[in-house]
């Protein structure tokens, strides 16, 4: 299971969307890639949504692509976030490498 996160910006007066419809149109989207989308925690405020998605995926690389295809499928000219843009799409490496925690005995 690979992390990944992941932000996307706005015009300003754009509404917030709904979480549960982003987690699920990529949860569709990327089962139909080949990949699963395990688990999704967002964070959205006006024009902004950021969150870190588990994906179980065959690689590091294929998770953040194709997590990134389908967040750039959402943002189609009709799509459920259009006017919306990719900001980034990246392993976190403090998850990925276990720093993410405090080392014990300190």
């Amino acid at each position: 299971m690979y992390a990944i996160r992941v932000g996307l910006s706005a015009p300003a007066g754009t509404a917030e969307p709904a979480e549960p419809a982003v987690r699920s149109a990529l949860s569709a989207l990327l089962r139909m890639a080949g990949a699963r989308l395990e688990h999704a925690r967002f964070r959205s405020s006006p024009g902004e949504l950021s969150g870190v998605c588990f994906l179980a995926a065959g690689s590091l690389l294929e998770a953040e692509h194709l997590l990134g295809h389908a967040c750039r499928v959402l943002t189609v000219p009709f799509g459920p976030l259009a006017d919306w843009r990719l900001e980034r799409c990246e392993a976190d490496p403090w998850i990925a490498l276990g720093l993410h925690e405090a080392p014990a005995g300190n």
